[in-house]
């Protein structure tokens, strides 16, 4: 037997293998009524997770990373809502990577201008100003009524 022959060969039963699978791998993913709802809505959870996740870094600084997360645990947490006993993680993941990239580039989430790191800081600094001003007239309005009280007492 010659190479060419061999080749053929090969090639002959990798055509016959992936003509008896394919039809196999088709009807089972027909009959499993499951795994087709699975991926029917897994795309368009995976968006409103990332849009919702998006508007919510307009008042709050989150991360990138720690907006995936969120964004995977907030899909888990509707499929499981939804009666899917188990999920792969990994394909929740790429599904969230996938709408995230899907949003970007249809210009969807450039709609929604995310709070930075300095802005959260500097938001921070201005709540503990206040908290400390409010603290300071408290401070001081106990200060002039023990003083009022005092006065009161040595004139007595």
């Amino acid at each position: 037997m010659n190479t060419q022959n061999i080749a053929e060969i090969v090639v002959t039963l990798a055509v016959a293998v992936i003509g008896v699978a394919v039809p196999y791998v088709a009807n089972f993913l027909k009959s499993n009524k499951t795994a087709e709802t699975l991926v029917s809505i897994l795309p368009t959870l995976a968006k409103d997770a990332v849009v919702a996740l998006q508007k919510l870094g307009v008042t709050t600084y989150i991360e990138g990373e720690l907006k995936k997360s969120k964004a995977v645990t907030y899909v888990e947490t509707a499929l499981k809502n939804l009666g899917f006993k188990s999920t792969d993680a990994t394909t929740i993941q790429n599904a969230v990577e996938s709408a995230y990239a899907d949003l970007t580039q249809d210009g969807t989430l450039a709609t929604y201008t995310q709070k930075t790191a300095e802005e959260a800081s500097a938001e921070t600094d201005a709540e503990k100003l206040e908290a400390a001003k409010k603290l300071l007239a408290e401070a001081q309005a106990t200060v002039t009524e023990l003083e009022s009280k005092t006065t009161d007492a040595t004139t007595k």
